[in-house]
């Protein structure tokens, strides 16, 4: 059985990186989806997310087998939330943007491991609001998310290219402080 872990993206990443929001890209466009069908997400993107430190991977052995952004503080994404309310106001959240996973482990429910090893590196750290968006029609997504615990609490707007806006529906998920 092989080892399925979480660590920090790392330089030497990127390449692999790249290569998997490519094929996700491809795989939301046979959905019929405009979500990262330009330039974003892309190499720069990623390197912006690992100097902030705010990347990291899904591990199969010694295989990236999916990618994601996370952080904790205010995401000015989720500062606009329409049609809804967050359940809890204020800037101490963690944050889950571009989860993406290689087409080479897809269908073998790696998805909701990812967010879950995630959602327990930000708890371990304090966090206990979490914050996602995906696509209103990206399906797949939008289970792994409830799946996970979140619950739609409106629309976010996303600038994926200039002048252009996409709607995208938010979700978060609030973990009780047990001590």
């Amino acid at each position: 059985m092989p080892a399925v872990f979480m660590r920090r993206a790392k330089a030497r990443d990127i390449d692999e990186i790249v290569e998997i929001l490519q094929t996700a890209k491809g795989f939301l466009k046979e959905q019929g989806l405009d979500q990262w069908q330009g330039d974003y997400p892309n190499a720069d993107t990623i390197q912006q997310d690992l100097d902030k430190h705010q990347a990291f991977v899904l591990m199969v052995d010694d295989q990236v087998a999916g990618y994601a952004a996370a952080f904790e503080g205010e995401d000015p994404l989720y500062t606009a939330l329409e049609d809804g309310s967050w359940l809890k106001e204020g800037h101490d959240y963690a944050s889950l943007h571009r989860v993406a996973m290689s087409d080479k482990f897809r269908g073998q429910r790696l998805t909701p491991r990812f967010i879950t090893a995630l959602i327990s590196y930000f708890y371990a750290q304090g966090a206990r609001d979490f914050r996602i968006d995906t696509h209103p029609g990206n399906l797949p997504m939008q289970k792994v998310i409830a799946n996970n615990g979140f619950e739609q609490r409106g629309t976010v707007h996303m600038q994926e290219a200039p002048h252009i806006s996409t709607a995208r529906w938010a979700y978060q998920l609030l973990i009780p402080d047990v001590e």
